[in-house]
């Protein structure tokens, strides 16, 4: 949802002879560094939701703050490997319940103040304190010290099996501590402000269009060789397309099924159908105790369990996605597939028609007054369900056809309405839906995502919302979370997660649809080191740290900086200038900014 576009676009070329001074442009040396800045384009279809990492969710947000934001340990782009951050080193007790962190000497953050060991422990504190979405899994049981400004100790109450991961945002201490008074006064902050640790910090944003994010010459890397990055978003997947075919865009991101097929064919054009753990789900409101008016038929087992049976979801994968992705059904925890167990043949709800229909027989759920759909047993509402779909989605309005189709065969009606990704989440939140089809993206430890289906993360008031987007709620469940949080032999730890994940399946809060496909494509003419996290299979952007932004290299001649046709253009427009000079004339050039997205 972003395009790329490396010629730099010009508001205007003014020339006054005697008005405004005796300023000459003479050649391309007088251009600006912003006139010759090395653009990187990014196309998708997702707008960010907010640029703040206490209330955002979405991939487009989280692409942006892993760019912004180093973390204290980062991870290998080959097989996401706990590697050193913005700390060198570290040293654990004996007893595992103490880390101690060493920060790398001369930490800047963007705008030039010292980043210490005083903005991770603030970061850390507060976000447990204060209850971070973003932050709080992983900090809930931490107590972060600082030792001196480059050392810092995070102790653990209980046992945890992340640690010493430490992979949260670190947020700048002197520009966030000045809203954070209480988690709202926090949330109500637009985090515009710009200031970062990554290779690059948010420069400008412009709603629904496109956002811009500039190079960090305080990265502690070092300064990457691409100057900007313009994320820009775009309504159609075909017209993403035919931006990255122009050469308007570099990347796209979330590529339409059948143009990520015909792309394959097209020169100069790389694809990649990168797998993470994604997946893409069918929500119902379960209303166990969330906000919300979810109709009460969703509350039976027998009724999802129906709907579940109902779904054809080879032909959904086959028809709509291309075979894109993997017939996975169970929940996608983390881009290593040994956390997804296999489902007993005996507890899996495939495609049967038939048999959901006799479920809803015996269950009373009866068409009494055979305008084919079923009512509550005993008569009263129909089992007309609202089914919000997703505008940002290429394939949404397909798939809600399909399942339309398919449970009105087993006499289930749908009243559907259509929402962007910033409006459907807070229909989410809300509680006011009873079927949506969304996706979610783990990150590689399983914890995150096991902690969005707790009973914790129900919403139960509108201004703190929670991850738990299908109400649903399991002391089961929460008791096996709590027992993965501290296992820490990795055996046992998987085997919990199984029985979670299972759990999870056989209550049919979600039916998984399948795994996706990170379905993008790159152009080879402009850049070289494209990087997919993890090696030869993930994607090369939206990935869990994005390493391709900083490996990137422009290819000479080949059109990754501004300098090339429109220099020439600027060039003899200079040289016409010198000619002509009498008295002074002024060539006032104004580069347009790519606006932000969302």
């Amino acid at each position: 949802m972003t395009t790329k576009q490396f010629t730099r676009r010009f508001c205007g070329i003014a020339l006054t002879t005697a008005a405004l001074g005796a300023t000459v442009v003479a050649s391309t040396a007088a251009t600006t560094a912003a006139d010759t800045a090395v653009t990187l384009t990014v196309g998708l279809l997702q707008d960010i939701d907010s640029p703040n990492v206490t209330v955002g969710y979405t991939v487009a947000a989280y692409e942006t703050w892993t760019l912004q934001y180093a973390t204290l340990t980062d991870k290998a782009a080959d097989d996401f490997a706990t590697i050193p951050g913005l700390a060198e080193s570290w040293d654990a007790s004996d007893d595992g319940l103490t880390f101690t962190y060493h920060l790398r000497k001369g930490l800047k953050w963007s705008d030039g103040e010292p980043l210490t060991a005083e903005d991770t422990v603030w970061t850390i504190n507060t976000s447990r304190d204060q209850e971070w979405t973003n932050h709080f899994a992983t900090t809930v049981n931490l107590t972060a010290t600082v030792v001196d400004d480059r050392t810092l100790t995070i102790e653990t109450a209980v046992p945890d099996p992340k640690l010493p991961t430490m992979d949260v945002y670190i947020v700048p201490k002197h520009i966030w501590e000045t809203h954070a008074g209480t988690v709202d006064d926090l949330a109500a902050y637009d985090a515009l402000d710009g200031v970062g640790s990554g290779p690059f910090t948010l420069q400008e944003r412009k709603a629904n269009q496109e956002w811009t994010m500039v190079a960090n010459p305080n990265y502690w890397k070092g300064a990457p060789a691409v100057d900007q990055v313009v994320f820009r978003v775009f309504s159609d997947g075909d017209a993403m397309v035919t931006a990255l075919k122009s050469g308007e865009i570099d990347v796209a991101h979330l590529v339409p099924s059948q143009s990520f097929e015909d792309l394959k064919s097209e020169s100069g054009i790389v694809t990649v159908a990168g797998a993470q753990g994604g997946f893409t789900e069918l929500a119902m409101n379960g209303m166990a105790g969330g906000l919300g008016d979810g109709h009460p038929a969703l509350q039976d087992i027998e009724v999802r369990h129906a709907i579940a049976r109902a779904i054809d979801r080879q032909s959904l994968f086959d028809r709509v996605v291309k075979g894109q992705g993997e017939m996975i059904d169970t929940l996608g925890v983390s881009p290593s597939p040994e956390w997804t167990p296999t489902i007993p043949a005996d507890q899996q709800l495939n495609y049967d028609p038939a048999a959901a229909n006799q479920a809803l027989d015996d269950a009373g759920y009866l068409d009494a007054d055979g305008n084919g759909v079923r009512e509550m047993p005993g008569g009263g509402d129909e089992l007309k369900f609202r089914y919000a779909e997703r505008s940002d989605s290429v394939n949404g309005a397909a798939i809600r056809e399909l399942i339309e189709g398919w449970l009105k065969e087993i006499g289930i009606a749908l009243e559907v309405s259509v929402f962007d990704d910033t409006q459907l989440g807070q229909v989410v939140y809300d509680g006011t839906y009873d079927l949506f089809v969304w996706g979610w993206t783990p990150f590689v430890d399983p914890d995150p995502m096991l902690s969005y289906f707790t009973c914790d993360q129900l919403t139960t008031d509108a201004a703190s919302p929670g991850y738990n987007d299908a109400n649903w709620c399991s002391e089961e469940y929460d008791a096996l979370y709590l027992q993965q949080n501290q296992e820490l032999d990795r055996a046992t730890r998987i085997d919990l997660v199984h029985q979670m994940i299972t759990l999870f399946y056989n209550e049919s809060t979600y039916v998984v649809l399948y795994h996706d496909a990170d379905t993008q494509a790159y152009r080879t003419d402009r850049f070289t080191g494209w990087t997919q996290q993890p090696k030869g299979t993930g994607p090369v952007v939206f990935t869990n740290s994005s390493p391709t932004y900083f490996n990137l290299t422009p290819i000479e001649g080949g059109g990754g900086d501004d300098s090339s046709s429109t220099g020439l253009l600027i060039g003899i427009i200079a040289g016409v200038l010198v000619l002509l000079v009498v008295g002074g004339l002024l060539v006032v050039r104004s580069r347009k900014n790519s606006d932000e997205r969302e």
